[in-house]
């Protein structure tokens, strides 16, 4: 593996911002990859993501952090955090690991514009996956996510992981070992969308799927942010400037307008619902018991 490419990284820590079965008491040992192969104008994780900020590393390096946050972190798992771009790397760093022993489940992190190809490659190395079916209408996708073609891709994909690993398992107390975990997060006024993304995993996938309805979404990254102004326009934004998709806007909106506004109960339960009548039940909800979902 000497001399293999580097993939550059982030952040390299215990995290506590995953499901609880993710997370667990210790912590998921989380590997942010720096940059993105989606542009998702509403993108949380912006600077990280839409940005080449970070250090570069080696497989061989790679592995060795794999070590440490399993020796010195003790965390429940190897957490690869948007990781579609550098998949070589990543298969070569979990083969070196193994093989200095590392015992831990790796978890792939995904939006779920993952290749076939890529797919392949980490049959067999990834125990939980984790992505992220964020649109599905094309039109939306082309807007929101820079991506054409994204649900089709994140549809193939999908069952492509399910196929690899099916459903989500745990440890007798509580901690996700293997299997997939759908998340879906509620957007304003998209709600429509969730509920085809959830009519769908119960009808192609398993209703036994755990799935998160997520409903942590906030204004961010270009949302809300003011319109950058036009040549000819005395340094303020065009009146009749159209957004991507073919949305008018007036001269004192923000960029993606429609976006730049938390999500309502009403929408949350509109999904939620959806999962219920597509015979979903496993669902992320805070557990009743002290411990984690099962």
């Amino acid at each position: 593996m000497i001399g293999a490419e580097t993939a550059k990284v982030n952040v390299i820590a215990p995290h506590f911002g995953e499901e609880p079965c993710i997370q667990g008491h210790n912590g998921s040992g989380s590997v942010f990859f720096s940059g993105c192969n989606l542009r998702c104008v509403f993108c949380q994780n912006h600077d990280i993501a839409h940005q080449r900020n970070g250090f570069d590393v080696t497989p061989e390096e790679l592995a060795d952090w794999y070590l440490k946050l399993q020796d010195v972190g003790n965390v429940h798992n190897i957490n690869l955090v948007t990781p579609e771009h550098v998949v070589p790397q990543v298969v070569l760093s979990i083969l070196q690991a193994r093989e200095l022993g590392l015992r831990l489940p790796i978890v792939y992190n995904t939006s779920a514009f993952d290749s076939s190809e890529s797919l392949d490659l980490l049959d067999g190395l990834v125990d939980i996956y984790l992505p992220d079916f964020k649109v599905w209408n094309s039109a939306t996708s082309k807007r929101l996510l820079k991506a054409d073609g994204y649900a089709g891709a994140a549809r193939e994909s999908i069952k492509k992981m399910y196929k690899q690993v099916g459903d989500l398992c745990f440890t007798s107390d509580g901690i996700a070992k293997k299997g997939l975990l759908v998340r879906h997060l509620v957007m304003p006024g998209k709600e429509v969308e969730g509920v085809d993304i959830m009519s769908w995993i119960g009808s192609n996938l398993s209703r036994d799927t755990f799935v998160n309805i997520m409903e942590q979404y906030h204004p961010d990254a270009h949302v809300g942010k003011p319109r950058k102004a036009s040549p000819g326009t005395n340094g303020h934004p065009m009146s009749n400037a159209i957004e991507p998709g073919g949305q008018k806007s007036s001269e004192e909106s923000r960029r993606y307008d429609d976006l730049n506004r938390p999500i309502t109960a009403e929408e949350i339960s509109i999904v939620r619902e959806a999962a219920k009548e597509a015979g979903l039940w496993r669902f992320c909800d805070p557990p009743r018991h002290e411990g984690f979902n099962i």
